[in-house]
């Protein structure tokens, strides 16, 4: 039978998260997480929710293997690779349409829409010479167009007078709204009216 720690390591290896990637989201140390994956001891309270949270799973399932809406994040789907100008005309073009001229396709096992994409980073506005979160040039972003873009959350938008997409965070202050670089060098964009939200970004994928 499998342990709650083969559960957690093998959630990690599958989206490819390291032990401090993961003890800093949970607030805990990777010698903590090393703890849990040799089942040693049980992650608990705040941890075990972060912990489910960052693997859009179920505390059920963490503990207990129990599947989470009959789906375990284990659950692979290959999504589509296409080109930021493709992605800055998806609204307006059907997707499956963009979907049938996908060159590369990858794999995630994030909880996304069908209509999901994916797109590789150009430049480096979204670098956090902060630490985490990142998303350096290469990097490919996990797109979903139905989830919903609040506050806080990263998105891909276009702005008018443009044909192509661009990745930032959005920031709601009150009635104002930006999109933020996460590289500190580059400027905030006010935006009100003169933007295309088309997707939440769920999910990042890279090589070290």
């Amino acid at each position: 039978m499998e342990t709650v720690g083969q559960r957690i390591r093998g959630l990690r290896r599958i989206t490819k998260t390291s032990q401090k990637e993961l003890g800093k989201f949970c607030g805990v140390s990777d010698v903590a997480v090393g703890y849990w994956e040799k089942d040693v001891n049980v992650p608990g309270g705040e941890a075990l929710g972060k912990l489910a949270k960052f693997f859009n799973t179920s505390i059920d399932y963490i503990l207990y293997g129990t599947n989470f809406e009959d789906k375990l994040i284990t659950s692979m789907r290959r999504i589509p690779v296409i080109s930021w100008v493709q992605a800055g005309h998806f609204t307006e073009t059907p997707s499956a349409e963009i979907r049938s001229e996908a060159e590369r396709w990858v794999e995630t096992s994030l909880r996304i829409s069908d209509r999901s994409f994916a797109l590789d980073v150009q430049g480096d506005s979204m670098t956090n010479p902060n630490g985490l979160p990142t998303i350096p040039q290469g990097a490919t972003v996990i797109v979903d167009p139905d989830a919903e873009p609040v506050n806080g959350k990263i998105v891909v938008a276009r702005l008018d007078g443009t044909n192509e997409a661009t990745v930032k965070k959005l920031v709601i202050d009150g009635h104002q709204k930006f999109l933020v670089p996460l590289n500190p060098r580059y400027p905030n964009i006010p935006i009100n009216g003169n933007c295309v939200i088309i997707g939440v970004v769920k999910g990042v994928q890279y090589e070290i």
